[in-house]
């Protein structure tokens, strides 16, 4: 009771600071496309291998790239492990473009989820996740024309996203096969401000406001297979397929005149609606495979490939039908379990490391939009023979470049989660 009371206090602290500090995944240019840049589906574990997943898993964390795998191994020592699952993920960005450049740091949840066993080879799970986010905020200032000093400050911001909440259904089937299922429910709300300061002064601000609200469901399919190879090592393939669906929703504008007296904007009046519309854009189909090679509890080597299909999908506006294109990523890793009999420590816990690299969806100016990254990090039991595990991972990457007139991004992208296994519906024994 007492290791119980220590790991709910331990979430609830970890979701205050996440409530506190939520800032989308850091400032990115590159988010203000459309309905914002798509989250990755792979948690802290899994990012620590390049994002790999698509064909491997283990009964110490929960799978959610490829959802045919969340059955895999849930029975682990014959107990019916029920597995809670919190993430988040932060970027530290440095963004340069040919003549500026700025630091910015944000956090966000990566995702909650709850699986639980059904039988031997049946599992499900719940999950809340983000889909897409939008976070960006930029000014700059112009002299106005006819004059010599006087100036307007612009500014524009960006925030919000798509929210998915989703259930899973995984199956075993003759063995060596696993498929799985996932319906979701996309919701969600962001706005794109421009505000004007005329002559530089808070006091004055026009703010034109386009507000976005989205909805709609989609699914994804999932299917794997393990073939063993030797007493020690086993092959792993698998694949899913997200497919393309449709968001329907609203857009409202408006337009306000405030004044900051230096206690935030305040309305002079109420805001105009310039236009209230229907609107409705489609989400990419999305395709993963993957292949591995495993010694299970020891050695995973793992490569993924992901593509996303932005040239098929229909564009929230014209400026993202024109900028948004296929990606191509490609991904590695690598992890080892020193000794998992051992009764030492750091021989339980899991070292990963990883490499991804591909096109990301942005083609500006005539340029396509690379992005590259070396991730590592490790599972750290909670407890010798603790099934529950916190997981820290880093990745160091680029994304973009300065020439064209582009942008270029260097993070550091910081995971954590916590997973925490717990041997649920078992009943109790007297000798």
């Amino acid at each position: 009771m007492l290791r119980t009371k220590t790991l709910l206090s331990s979430l609830i602290l970890i979701l205050s600071f996440q409530y506190a500090f939520s800032q989308g995944q850091g400032n990115t240019p590159y988010s203000v496309f459309g309905y914002g840049e798509l989250a990755d589906p792979s948690s802290a574990s899994q990012d620590m291998m390049g994002g790999t997943g698509a064909s491997f898993a283990n009964a110490f964390y929960v799978n959610l790239i490829n959802p045919a795998l969340l059955v895999k191994n849930r029975y682990a020592a014959n107990l019916k492990y029920v597995a809670f699952d919190v993430g988040l993920r932060g970027n530290s960005r440095t963004i340069s473009s040919s003549t500026a450049t700025q630091y910015d740091l944000g956090m966000n949840l990566t995702h909650l989820s709850l699986t639980t066993p059904i039988t031997p080879n049946w599992a499900m799970a719940v999950a809340l996740r983000p889909y897409s986010m939008v976070d960006h905020k930029s000014s700059y200032q112009e002299t106005i024309v006819g004059s010599t000093n006087e100036v307007v400050n612009y500014e524009n911001t960006n925030t919000g996203g798509i929210s998915r909440v989703s259930y899973v259904n995984s199956f075993r089937v003759l063995n060596d096969f696993y498929i799985g299922v996932e319906g979701a429910y996309n919701f969600g709300t962001f706005t794109k401000d421009s505000s004007s300061y005329l002559f530089g002064l808070a006091s004055n601000q026009l703010r034109n406001t386009s507000r976005y609200t989205l909805k709609g469901a989609s699914v994804k399919l999932g299917l794997a297979y393990q073939r063993k190879l030797s007493e020690k090592w086993r092959l792993n393939v698998g694949g899913s397929t997200e497919l393309s669906t449709t968001l329907k929703g609203d857009l409202l504008k408006t337009f306000g005149n405030y004044s900051d007296q230096g206690n935030g904007p305040v309305l002079v009046s109420l805001p105009d609606t310039v236009g209230f519309n229907s609107i409705s854009a489609s989400t990419p189909a999305q395709f993963r495979a993957g292949i591995s090679l495993e010694s299970p509890f020891h050695w995973v080597f793992a490569a993924d490939y992901h593509t996303t299909q932005w040239s098929n999908h229909t564009a929230l506006d014209k400026t993202a039908e024109a900028v948004l294109t296929n990606t191509s990523e490609y991904k590695f890793g690598i992890e080892w379990l020193p000794n998992s009999s051992s009764t030492k420590y750091l021989n339980q816990v899991f070292y990963r490391v990883g490499f991804a690299t591909g096109n990301s969806p942005y083609y500006i100016n005539n340029t396509q939009v690379k992005d590259t990254k070396f991730t590592f990090g490790a599972s750290l039991p909670m407890g010798f023979r603790n099934p529950s595990y916190v997981n820290l991972g880093v990745a160091l990457g680029t994304r973009g470049t300065t020439a064209n007139n582009l942008i270029q991004e260097q993070y550091v992208r910081f995971s954590a989660s916590m997973s925490l296994l717990s041997p649920w519906f078992i009943k109790p024994k007297i000798d």
